[in-house]
């Protein structure tokens, strides 16, 4: 199985649904993917169970066929070619 590295970013409850959604970001193969995701869960829940449900409803999309909606940037130039900004004046 493939491992990726993911990162929750935006996360809120929904009172509507009664859940928690977020947006979380998987880096595979040099691209970052992002995905919303959702859980059913009470306010109260356990912050690390929200979290590992949020990251694995996005691997299953991200690894799904059809992932649906999502939204992907490529680096596009390696991060050792990357412009060094001088610093900044105290």
């Amino acid at each position: 199985m493939t491992d990726f590295n993911t990162r929750v970013a935006r996360i809120r409850y929904n009172l509507e649904f009664s859940g928690y959604e977020a947006v979380v970001f998987i880096r595979a193969d040099g691209t970052e993917y992002g995905y919303p995701s959702f859980v059913s869960a009470p306010l109260d829940a356990e912050y690390s169970h929200v979290m590992a449900q949020l990251s694995e409803a996005a691997k299953r999309q991200h690894q799904s066929t059809k992932p649906g909606m999502r939204s992907y940037q490529r680096r596009v130039t390696p991060a050792s070619y990357a412009q060094e900004l001088p610093p900044l004046a105290a």
